[in-house]
């Protein structure tokens, strides 16, 4: 166990992507499950409130401390057991060191959630999603197996398919023995990508009330993963659009399409059938032009697709979307498509240097962001997106809104140059956010709640289901321990 309790040791470990600073006293770094394990008894023992920390590439605030111990996972790095497509991994193993495991054994971790330097343990602490959620869901869909710590140091072992709630009464066992019977809340979950509170369901999984917990209830010691075989071929490319109206309306039919085709065996699809879809709005592509001047000038917008598909149907894959890109904008000639290694390469170069771009322009500018993370049921997300673009349109500010499409979800980043600013920022953040909870979606879609977007969890859920979720907290964390000021104001507990 490596401990640190020099202020400058310790500082590290107090902020996030979200640039959200805390405050600890003591860091722990246990090299194995059972240290972790040690480090939460004794804390727990000796009421030391805990912050988990992983990678520290959230952008809600979760892993910022308030206050006594942080808990690094940053040494459990092991790939223990791969074979009859899973894997197990230790938290801190991050997506680009399971990608790097995976692929040479012919594998992959299908959702693909966007920050490769983001670690597993943090994935499944947010339910992450990414590009290809669109056709594999998030990762929940993808945890097959946890090892669990709970506040006092109980062990709890789940595999998917051994505990399920009786009505909304679940009931588990540590593995000493220690029974656990608890009533969940009966609330209506928004029928879209969801990263908001405690998931709760009737007759749910067991291990479906720990994934997206964010360091609240219990601490993530060992994951076990479904994973898939690489598929034969990928085409993937970049269409640029000269109308919005027809940007919507390429999207709604390759989205529709994919929903249905995605349900059949690669060998027999020979049609349209993305495994994802993704948006650049123009201000996007004007941040991306300097690094990629090929963007044609008259693109308003663009769309990353990608599809698996076998080798003997390539041509006729191809003539499919040849045929539907024509059909919606008059840059069809201006597409780029990629087929080979290289290209795909390209095409992943220009997804990852958006979010760089935005990087560096906070940095270089030393602006702030306020930043949007919502998705709406599909059969509302025209209106949305049409609500989007009339607001974004009016504004005085410098944004870009960008990703998951074919998810009905968006990220609209705004920038921010002074308090004016952000002030008016936040109150578009707030109109985004009321419009997509009458809607029917949710505040945060990917990302979680952390310490950022508490109040606007209460505003989704309302106040007895919010507080039907802090009861479950109590269940697990009756001394309030675990993740203080993540996901419930620690003065409404």
């Amino acid at each position: 166990m490596i401990i640190k309790t020099e202020i400058d040791t310790i500082h590290p470990y107090t902020f996030d992507s979200s640039n959200m600073h805390g405050n600890a006293d003591i860091v722990y770094i246990p090299e194995n499950f059972d240290e972790l394990r040690q480090a939460i008894k004794s804390c727990y023992e000796q009421n030391i409130p805990m912050t988990f920390s992983g990678a520290g590439t959230g952008i809600t605030g979760s892993r910022v401390p308030n206050g006594g111990a942080v808990i690094s996972t940053e040494l459990l790095k092991g790939i223990s057991a791969f074979g009859g497509g899973k894997v197990t991994v230790q938290p801190s193993v991050n997506l680009n060191e399971l990608d790097d495991f995976l692929r040479p054994q012919g594998f992959f971790l299908a959702p693909n959630p966007t920050e490769m330097n983001a670690s597993i343990g943090g994935n499944v602490a947010t339910n992450a999603s990414g590009s290809r959620t669109f056709k594999y869901g998030a990762i929940r869909e993808h945890i097959l197996g946890l090892k669990l710590i709970l506040p006092e140091g109980e062990v709890i072992i789940l595999d998917r398919g051994e505990y399920f709630a009786d009505s909304y009464i679940l009931t588990l066992k540590s593995i000493s023995g220690k029974k656990y019977e608890l009533q969940l809340p009966i609330y209506t979950m928004p029928k879209t990508k969801n990263a908001t509170g405690y998931f709760a369901h009737e007759n749910m999984d067991a291990i479906d009330l720990f994934i997206g917990n964010e360091g609240t209830i219990a601490a993530i010691g060992e994951i076990t993963l479904k994973v898939l075989p690489l598929p034969e071929s990928i085409i993937g490319g970049i269409v640029f659009f000269d109308d919005a109206e027809k940007l919507l309306d390429f999207v709604i039919e390759v989205r529709d399409l994919s929903l249905i085709n995605n349900k059949s065996n690669i060998n027999s699809i020979s049609t349209i059938s993305a495994r994802l879809i993704e948006y650049y709005d123009n201000p996007s592509l004007n941040l991306l032009r300097p690094k990629f001047p090929q963007i044609p000038e008259k693109a308003i917008a663009g769309i990353w697709f990608e599809q698996e598909y076998s080798k003997i149907n390539e041509d006729a894959i191809m003539d499919k979307w040849y045929a539907m890109i024509q059909k919606y904008t008059g840059l069809s000639d201006d597409t780029w498509i990629a087929l080979s290694d290289n290209e795909h390469k390209e095409m992943a170069d220009f997804r990852h240097e958006l979010p760089l771009q935005v990087y560096e322009n906070l940095t270089e500018n030393s602006q702030k962001k306020v930043g949007l993370d919502t998705a709406v049921p599909i059969e509302h997300f025209p209106e949305l997106f049409c609500f989007y673009s009339e607001v974004f349109g009016k504004l005085p500010l410098q944004y870009v809104i960008f990703g998951h499409i074919g998810n009905s979800h968006l990220h609209a980043n705004i920038f921010c140059q002074n308090e004016e600013e952000y002030s008016l920022a936040l109150q578009i953040y707030d109109k985004c956010i009321d419009k997509t909870l009458a809607l029917s979606g949710t505040v945060s879609a990917e990302h979680g709640i952390g310490k950022l977007k508490k109040k606007y969890l209460r505003k989704m859920y309302g106040d007895k289901t919010v507080d039907d979720m802090i009861e479950i907290k109590k269940y697990f964390d009756p001394k309030l321990l675990f993740g203080i000021g993540t996901m419930f104001d620690i003065n409404k507990i």
